[in-house]
């Protein structure tokens, strides 16, 4: 009796699925292995290929460099975390920064360039401003006017405000004290003469006024005002 030949049935001989390029695999398709994928290598590839696109987020990003981000401030802290979780590649988050940080510099005050704007002489403008303010305002009131005083064209508003409030202001009577903090310093006075000099040679009231301001500024200040003004 002659022995038949028998024909391998298609699933005993081409495997469900393979390890790699003529690696069969054994055994079921796992369900991991879509099968769209011939292997476990074109998985691992098509992974790596979409990792590459997709990008990879790293440990930390770096804050340090930035002059306006703070990275550890709290909001920031979960902003981080959402970029590494949605896989935002570092450099992503460099040129992120860079560009927020160019973005406030042109936002940001020179205040060297400011001081230059008001001449040679800012630091003593500014020295005569604060002082007439710290003598004229509440503390509150001061803290909140010279914390906004950052440009030159502010420095020059207040400054004609002051000419203005000293040029009409009243000599204030002897022991009054609850008007002492209207009592003008020496220089201020000065400072009014020189900006009103026409005014003071002229106007013989405006210049009996004006010196009785310098005496009383004098008498706050002990100093004896030796030249005849």
């Amino acid at each position: 009796m002659t022995e038949e030949a028998t024909t391998p049935s298609p699933d005993e001989s081409t495997p469900s699925w393979y390890i790699d390029e003529g690696v069969a695999g054994v055994g079921e398709r796992p369900a991991w292995l879509n099968e769209k994928f011939k292997s476990a290598a074109d998985l691992a590839k098509s992974y790596h290929e979409l990792e590459k696109k997709v990008g990879t987020a790293p440990d930390e990003y770096d804050f340090s460099k930035s002059k306006f981000l703070d990275g550890d401030y709290v909001p920031m802290q979960e902003f981080m975390q959402l970029a590494k979780d949605k896989r935002v590649p570092k450099e992503v988050m460099d040129k992120m920064i860079d560009s927020v940080d160019k973005y406030m510099d042109e936002f940001t005050i020179d205040y060297s360039e400011e001081a230059k704007k008001l001449g040679d002489n800012a630091k003593e403008r500014l020295t005569t401003l604060d002082n007439w303010a710290k003598a004229n305002m509440s503390e509150d009131s001061y803290h909140a006017l010279t914390s906004n005083l950052k440009s030159a064209n502010a420095i020059k508003a207040l400054e004609e405000l002051r000419s203005k409030m000293m040029s009409n202001a009243t000599l204030v009577p002897n022991g009054n004290d609850s008007s002492a903090h209207n009592v003008q310093s020496l220089e201020d006075v000065r400072e009014e003469i020189s900006n009103n000099l026409d005014k003071y040679k002229t106007d013989e009231k405006y210049r009996k006024e004006v010196r009785g301001r310098l005496e009383l500024a004098a008498k706050n200040t002990n100093y004896v005002d030796k030249s005849g003004a």
